[in-house]
């Protein structure tokens, strides 16, 4: 089954970059709404870091690619997931 891991991270301290200050969480839900809908046999997990803090927020197909700066338009495009 395919998984998809989302960095949902926040970094409390001024001035640090992190996925859940960028919109994460939103995307986490859009995701989990999407697969949910659609009855696809894909794995969600919020992550507590990928290790690309600067270029979030930030998306890992399990054992692939990063899609950095991620956006519902990013993640749309995937035909994976057909979200």
């Amino acid at each position: 089954m395919p998984r998809l891991i989302i960095c949902t991270n926040y970094r409390p301290f001024a001035g640090e970059p992190s996925c859940a200050f960028r919109g994460s969480k939103e995307l986490a839900d859009f995701l989990e709404q999407g697969i949910k809908e659609r009855g696809l046999a894909i794995t969600l997990k919020r992550s507590v870091c990928l290790g690309h803090c600067p270029i979030g927020p930030n998306v890992r197909i399990a054992g692939g690619e990063f899609i950095h700066h991620a956006t519902k338009d990013k993640l749309q495009a995937l035909s994976l997931i057909h979200i």
